[in-house]
């Protein structure tokens, strides 16, 4: 009789431990979002290449860890290499500056660029072809892109402009898809990179704290630095590529000193339609400037358009009396057929998949205030890849002294980050007291939980920031919107 008594309150003490283990990493989890104040940004880190310039923001900040994300800032200047690297969450990219190029290695895509095969004959022998090279589609990017990079897919990028590429990264680090921890890694698969989150490696070796002289080696190994090929040595690369151990030790690139972004000397050569039309332009350009004489040249327009310049004549005008409005949800078009889907599948083959979209353009704003300024949305709706990564975005543009009025999101924690201006933010928590109520200029970013009220209001030369949400569809809510709502008797 005493035995199942015994297996029962072994089961009992089982499920307690258990569920006393749950409770505990569920309240650890909501106990990062009891903020008292909030705090406006700057990077904390950098890291200086050859071909630019890597910042970080550290992930142990209190109002990160509460979003489950941080930030990076990569500067890549002409002709700059980002080299190629993955992680195991998604990351989504606002390019603020410049023009450039990005390449993604999709496991199991076909080399769709390639080029024309070249034909070599020989007396007595048949026509040989040979080709060249091949790889799969290049996207090309300009400024006020967003790019979102999948987990664990490696991508590059590269400055194609004359002036230097400027983009802000958020990195999801708590996203379903990441299994490991909310640390931040980046795997590179080349050169010879430099730690970009240094907080993170501080806190191995914190969790580290006994092992001996051989442990204290391996954790010296850790803060250089490295790619992931670093840790095979040249003669196992040599067998798993089938090339030679001079080649694989500068695949190793042990002592390379350039670090993760480099310089491609010549410009970098890639398949490209919108490369080779530029060429034969230029080509053609050449003919025509030896055979036409020549003229003075024209002012250049630094690449201003005439949106642009309608933009600014709107700064100069005085405060709106009324703050703008809340864009309108955009249209969903129902797919043909029966049913009522969101999706219909071929948005979601990984090889042909659309994930990029430029969000800074005026002439794509959901609302647009010509006193106040203008807001544009980028959610699943307007791009479906969002939906798999649980990310959405928004840009902003406030003019001299224009006021986005009260809101909130309903189902997702925000990150600002400002790029042109400045101007005056106030958040309010729960209990009704302002945890942030200060100047935000360019540079910084701020953090609103999920249900905190923010307000914004442009400075003297205006506002113009990212609103990076952790939902992909995220839901924005407005004080005067519940005001109208309610009877006025």
């Amino acid at each position: 009789m005493g035995k199942p008594f015994f297996t029962l309150s072994l089961s009992s003490l089982c499920l307690l431990l258990l569920s006393s283990a749950c409770f505990a990493i569920t309240s650890s989890k909501f106990n990062e979002c009891q903020l008292n104040n909030l705090n406006a940004l700057e990077p904390d880190h950098r890291v200086e290449s050859e071909g630019g310039l890597i910042e970080t923001w550290n992930s142990q900040h209190p109002e990160l860890q509460c979003a489950g994300v941080t930030v990076s800032k990569r500067t890549l200047n002409r002709n700059g290499l980002h080299l190629p690297s993955y992680s195991p969450y998604p990351q989504m990219i606002i390019v603020v500056q410049g023009k450039g190029a990005i390449g993604f290695a999709f496991p199991g895509c076909p080399e769709t660029f390639e080029k024309p095969q070249q034909q070599s004959s020989r007396r007595g022998s048949r026509s040989q072809q040979q080709l060249q090279d091949s790889h799969q589609k290049i996207r090309h990017f300009n400024e006020g892109d967003v790019l979102v990079i999948p987990p664990g897919v490696p991508y590059w990028t590269y400055n194609t402009g004359d002036e230097p590429v400027v983009a802000i990264s958020l990195l999801d680090t708590s996203n379903f898809n990441n299994q490991l921890d909310q640390n931040p890694r980046v795997f590179y698969l080349a050169g010879n990179p430099d730690i970009e989150h240094p907080e993170t490696m501080q806190q191995q070796q914190q969790q580290k704290s006994h092992g001996g002289r051989k442990q204290g080696q391996h954790q010296q190994q850790e803060e250089e630095g490295g790619s992931v090929l670093s840790g095979f040595s040249k003669h196992f690369l040599a067998q798993s590529f089938n090339t030679n151990e001079d080649t694989a030790e500068k695949l190793r690139s042990p002592d390379d000193e350039r670090k993760q972004i480099v310089t491609v000397e010549g410009g970098l050569s890639v398949i490209s339609p919108k490369w080779q039309e530029q060429e034969d332009e230029d080509e053609d350009e050449d003919e025509e400037y030896e055979q036409t004489p020549s003229y003075p040249p024209r002012r250049p327009s630094h690449g201003k358009h005439e949106d642009d310049e309608d933009e600014d004549e709107e700064e100069d005008q005085p405060r709106p009396d009324h703050p703008p409005q809340r864009p309108s949800r955009p249209e969903q078009q129902e797919p043909r057929g029966r049913g009522c889907q969101t999706r219909n599948g071929v948005e979601e083959n990984i090889c042909t998949m659309k994930l990029h979209e430029n969000i800074a353009r005026p002439s794509r704003a959901d609302f647009y205030n010509p006193k106040a300024g203008r807001i544009s949305t980028l959610n699943s709706l307007t791009l479906p890849a969002l939906r798999q990564f649980g990310l959405s975005a928004q840009y902003v543009v406030l003019y001299r002294n224009g006021i986005y009025s009260p809101h909130w999101n309903l189902n997702a924690n925000s990150v600002i980050y400002v790029t042109r201006g400045k101007g005056r933010v106030r958040v309010v928590n729960c209990q009704g007291n302002a945890v942030f109520d200060g100047e935000l200029r360019r540079g910084q970013l701020l953090v609103v939980p999920q249900n905190f009220v923010v307000a914004e209001q442009g400075g003297e030369q205006g506002l113009e920031y990212v609103v990076f949400k952790t939902h992909h569809n995220a839901v924005s809510s407005y004080i005067k919107d519940v005001f109208r709502a309610i009877p006025s008797e």
